[in-house]
């Protein structure tokens, strides 16, 4: 078995997955998650519905002692736009340790970090749930420390664990006088409200934004230029505004809205007149 410095060296230049690019605190050293058989690592992009329960994490090489994994999203919008973001910690387990024997996930054959002694989590798992405001797309971040023996920083971590928001990774860590030995990272991407693909018709074409216009001619309005929006079938209709706050509605003519006022009235009323004559 290697030491925990040992496999740190050893990995140092041969890691697949590791911390998001600027995250701080940062590791280079490979660390293995997985959702079942599906490999969480290197950025990849997964499913909110696939992320929900705690994955499967591990090593290649065995290691000697315990170990606390922690998973942040440093991704938590502002509360105004143009502001920093911040972190929210997902989970902090600690008393892990490596399995006598390899488990193989996503191809993959690793020790994994069991939970022999059924230790209570520091902060039990929570699922990702990024909402669909900027950033969109959240970083979930997983740091596994070496607390082997180190009564003191399980104290500072246990009690870091009580507060989930406005977390701070670095902080932490440093508070504990530890720093990160592997880290991984998966990204998941909240749900867009656009409405894909296009249907057409004679009144109104939905375009792939789910925003509905008019085609042709038809929903004729005044020239007015408020606009009002209307959710129609799970798109939104705009179309300009009058004075009256109404518009005048699509009719089905083809993409040609009726009319029935100016020179079409007068030839109306000559035709009611002439086949007045003729009864007569």
């Amino acid at each position: 078995m290697l030491s925990s410095s040992l496999i740190a060296v050893a990995f140092a230049g041969a890691a697949t997955a590791f911390t998001p690019v600027g995250f701080e605190p940062a590791s280079t050293n490979n660390l293995t998650v997985a959702f079942g058989n599906t490999l969480a690592i290197n950025g990849v992009n997964l499913p909110k519905a696939e992320v929900q329960t705690a994955p499967t994490v591990g090593t290649t090489e065995k290691l000697v002692g315990t170990y606390t994994l922690m998973m942040v999203d440093p991704d938590i919008p502002p509360a105004t736009a143009g502001g920093a973001t911040s972190e929210l910690l997902h989970w902090m387990q600690s008393d892990l340790v490596s399995a006598n024997t390899t488990t193989t996930i996503g191809g993959m054959k690793v020790f994994e970090l069991i939970n022999p002694t059924n230790t209570t989590a520091f902060a039990s798992y929570i699922g990702p749930a990024p909402p669909n405001k900027s950033p969109t797309t959240h970083r979930y971040t997983q740091l596994l420390l070496n607390t082997t023996g180190s009564s003191s920083a399980l104290t500072s971590l246990k009690a870091a664990g009580v507060s989930r928001a406005n977390f701070s990774a670095v902080n932490v860590v440093k508070n504990a006088g530890l720093s990160v030995l592997f880290g991984n990272s998966f990204n998941v991407s909240a749900a867009t409200n656009t409405t894909a693909g296009a249907a057409s018709g004679t009144n109104g074409t939905t375009t792939a934004s789910g925003t509905a216009k008019a085609s042709g001619t038809a929903a004729k309005a005044s020239t007015s230029t408020a606009v009002r929006t209307t959710s129609v079938a799970g798109a939104t209709v705009t179309a300009a505004a009058g004075n009256s706050t109404t518009a005048s509605p699509a009719q089905s003519t083809g993409g040609v809205a009726g009319r029935t006022s100016g020179n079409e009235a007068i030839f109306a009323g000559l035709g009611a007149i002439a086949a007045a004559v003729i009864i007569l």
